[in-house]
């Protein structure tokens, strides 16, 4: 995995929220609101990068395990999709890891 996005995933997180709000791509009609989901979701581009590197996978390898588009992998570890929690857990199954903690134990609903 080669590149500026995999060497330095916390920096280019931070740099794509920057450029978020100075920039004006974005309308933001609650800016705070806004800023909350996108730390959010750069954490989880954080998470998904570092297990990305640590399998030695690439993005395209990912979008295979999880039968979407490599484009789509692109979008969330650029940090700037607004994620469901099934595509959350379904990122957890293809790379073996946890996202979001802290919930419980699920299984003792079934």
């Amino acid at each position: 995995m080669k590149g500026w996005l995999m060497d330095n995933p916390k920096e280019k997180i931070s740099k794509i929220i920057s450029d978020t709000f100075s920039s004006g791509r974005e309308k933001v009609k609650k800016p705070r609101e806004n800023f909350e989901w996108l730390k959010k979701s750069a954490a989880i581009a954080i998470k998904v990068l570092d297990a990305l590197k640590a399998q030695h996978l690439s993005q395209k390898d990912l979008a295979a395990r999880m039968n979407i588009s490599p484009q789509q992998i692109s979008k969330i570890v650029k940090g700037r999709e607004n994620l469901t929690l099934e595509t959350i857990s379904n990122l957890e199954l293809a790379l073996g890891i946890i996202i979001i903690d802290g919930l419980g134990d699920p299984t003792i609903f079934f």
